[in-house]
């Protein structure tokens, strides 16, 4: 995969911030990005897609993100079919 978070740092947002442990995750626009290209790459975490409940506009943003992430010359249309599915199964009439 290219750079994780895409933006960096700035893809964390602090969960915890005590004295002695400070936890942080991933951000919604960066969990939805990991959990797509789960969905893509291994066929799995649809669950969790359909649970993250992603926007149409959501989707699309993360499609260039995604298709950077395989050299396969396959992988932008596999992508692509695989988002478009996500879309249709949340409703989002693609």
């Amino acid at each position: 995969m290219t750079s994780y978070p895409p933006d960096g740092a700035s893809g964390w947002s602090a969960s915890f911030l005590g004295q002695v442990l400070q936890l942080s995750t991933l951000g919604r626009p960066d969990l939805l990005k990991s959990k797509l290209f789960a969905l893509c790459d291994r066929g799995t975490d649809l669950p969790d897609c359909i649970a993250l409940a992603p926007t149409a506009a959501e989707l699309v943003e993360c499609i260039p993100w995604l298709v950077l992430q395989d050299g396969n010359e396959q992988w932008p249309g596999h992508v692509r079919a695989t988002v478009s599915d996500l879309a249709r199964r949340l409703g989002h009439g693609v």
